[in-house]
């Protein structure tokens, strides 16, 4: 208890269990995107970094909503609910630093606000397998953002602990909304039986842990306390120092044994609402085990120079059996402790107080082991998760290196760049050409249809298509009469895939396909980035279709239908070395 408001107190135990903490997280971030990188070589560490921070968050967030009903199955994990808000507002800033880096990844550099783009680039509310998950992800954002926020004991007087409970029980509202953001969005694209299991077995986890705690306590609150006195056991039942909880009247309350004397206090502590009668007397006063606020047995009131005060009850013995009364007196009424006349007390038991600089050894020895079995554990979730992801493509983008090669440039229909050698280490005749950031390179080209052009710029390439990120161009003048070249023609074929964005797909971004990614291809294509129909030949070769309408014209608005599975209809022809899809139809895929 303090006299004011302070920044954090640090003692020994405190920078143990922060300790303890930060290497953890450091350890899932390191171990997840070591293993991305063994096992993935493609991966980029934009996107490593992204689903780290944002699968260690969720993970986190499972442990946090663990250790209630754990301390209330088993007192051995009290040491694990002390600080507990530590965990929640590093749960807040890996939210935050997951939310931030998905906004400039795939939303910022475009034509929109960062922020509109995230909640504007998709718009299929009535669909569930299209559902904007990140509606749900900015929920739980705001939800664990407010209780970070207020997490210092001066938000929690100055909202009153009722309030303040209430706000950060939203905390299960913002797991539902995560559980949803993660069904919605990340397993959509990383279909591996190893996430589905997982999240299945999290969520049924911590409802049988809930459950269980629940029923523990059912007996209490199902008492029958119609009487004005209520029978809430025998006295020789109640360890010395300790107390028992009944419902009386509607409301729990402890019976606490002190000194052979029995008093009986309201259970919920003025501070967090915590169980006081799960804790103990120490000093001749009632000590909440979750942070130590303390309040005298007789009247409810915490010691000078404090002046918190909670609701007594009046008790009497009828025999062994101790009556408490029904009604509560105000907080902070004197109430005469009732003597415990021939009875010798249950000897009081190992107890676990966070402030205090002691464990005793049984109960350290359980919680390392216990929090070493933890670690083992969430380790083997966060290399599972980075060795089952699919989503890598092998595609590459030559960030930091730049090329320069000469050609021809046409504008019909999408920028691109015909060259007479073709450089390494892409040896094509027909380069896609993109801006920085997430815009066409139309602006660029612009009157330089027909031109020899000198560009600069950095290579990206996957399969037989490769793009430049244009840095810089020269106009050499107008280029010699080309030879047009007779366009093959394929027929007409109905075929399922998806819309991507050219430059993103073929190496920018890895993956760059895919429900997760649909903001950021929404974002490019409607900057004027070439788009790519991505579908499958009969042998299972991926196959990159760029998308025009039946007159050779740019197709309008493609970022409508980025990231979903399609079948479209349309004639497949070759020119110059680079295939199209004249699309007539478009269709939601099954």
């Amino acid at each position: 208890m303090s006299g004011g408001y302070v920044a954090v107190q640090w003692n020994r135990q405190k920078r143990i269990y922060d300790g303890i903490l930060g290497l953890s997280v450091a350890g899932c971030l390191g171990l997840f995107a070591g293993i991305t990188f063994l096992t993935h070589p493609a991966a980029t560490a934009e996107t490593a970094l992204i689903r780290g921070l944002g699968l260690t968050a969720f993970l986190l967030l499972h442990v946090i909503l663990a250790i209630g009903p754990l301390a209330r199955l088993d007192a051995r994990f009290l040491p694990f609910l002390y600080n507990r808000r530590h965990l929640g507002v590093t749960l807040g800033m890996l939210g935050l630093a997951h939310a931030v880096f998905v906004l400039i990844q795939y939303h910022a550099l475009g034509n929109v606000d960062p922020l509109v783009s995230l909640l504007d680039s998709n718009r299929d509310w009535t669909s569930v397998r299209d559902f904007p998950f990140e509606w749900f992800g900015l929920l739980a954002l705001v939800i664990l953002g407010a209780m970070a926020a207020t997490s210092h004991d001066f938000w929690l007087s100055a909202l009153t602990p009722p309030v303040w409970k209430r706000l950060h029980m939203l905390v299960y509202v913002a797991y539902v909304s995560l559980v949803l953001h993660v069904a919605l969005g990340f397993l959509q694209d990383e279909r591996h039986p190893a996430y589905v299991v997982s999240v299945a077995l999290g969520v049924v986890a911590l409802g049988l842990l809930h459950l269980l705690a629940a029923r523990r306590e059912r007996p209490a609150d199902e008492a029958n306390d119609t009487a004005d006195w209520i029978d809430v056991g025998p006295a020789g039942a109640i360890r010395e120092g300790r107390a028992v909880i009944r419902l009386v009247g509607g409301e729990r309350v402890a019976v606490f044994r002190h000194q052979d004397r029995l008093s009986c206090v309201s259970n919920v502590c003025k501070h967090q609402n915590g169980p006081l009668g799960e804790g103990r007397i120490i000093d001749g006063c009632i000590t909440c085990p979750w942070h130590g606020y303390q309040f005298r047995p007789h009247d409810g009131t915490s010691p000078p120079p404090f002046t918190d005060s909670i609701p007594t009850f009046n008790l009497k013995l009828a025999g062994d059996r101790v009556l408490v009364y029904r009604v509560p007196n105000p907080a902070g009424t004197e109430v005469e402790p009732v003597p415990v006349p021939g009875q010798a007390a249950i000897a009081d038991d190992p107890f676990y107080l966070g402030y205090e600089t002691g464990t005793a050894a049984p109960l350290a020895r359980f919680v390392r082991s216990r929090l070493v079995i933890g670690l083992l554990l969430i380790g083997g979730l966060m290399a599972t998760w980075a060795w089952a992801q699919r989503t890598y493509a092998a595609s590459t983008f030559e960030y930091g290196t730049t090329r320069t090669v000469v050609g021809v440039v046409r504008m019909d229909p999408y920028p691109t760049l015909v060259v007479d050698e073709t450089p390494l280490p892409r040896p094509v005749a027909r380069y896609l050409l993109a801006g920085t950031g997430k815009h066409g390179a139309g602006a660029a080209m612009a009157g330089l249809s027909g031109h020899r052009v000198r560009i600069t710029g950095t290579f990206a390439y996957r399969d037989q298509s490769t793009l430049i990120e244009v840095a810089d161009r020269q106009d050499l003048g107008p280029a010699a009469a080309e030879t047009p070249l007779q366009a093959r023609d394929l027929g007409t074929f109905s075929l399922d895939g998806e819309i991507v964005d050219s430059k993103c797909y073929l190496g920018v971004m890895n993956p760059g396909q895919g429900k997760t990614h649909r903001g950021c291809a929404a974002r490019c294509l409607s900057g004027g980035m070439t788009p790519l129909f991505v579908t499958r030949a009969a042998d299972g070769r991926a196959l990159e279709l760029i998308l025009v309408t039946a007159g050779m014209q740019p197709v309008a608005r493609p970022d409508r239908l980025a990231g979903k599975r399609l079948r479209l209809t349309g004639r497949v022809f070759e020119r110059n070395g680079v295939w199209f899809l004249q699309t007539g139809s478009a269709e939601v895929a099954p």
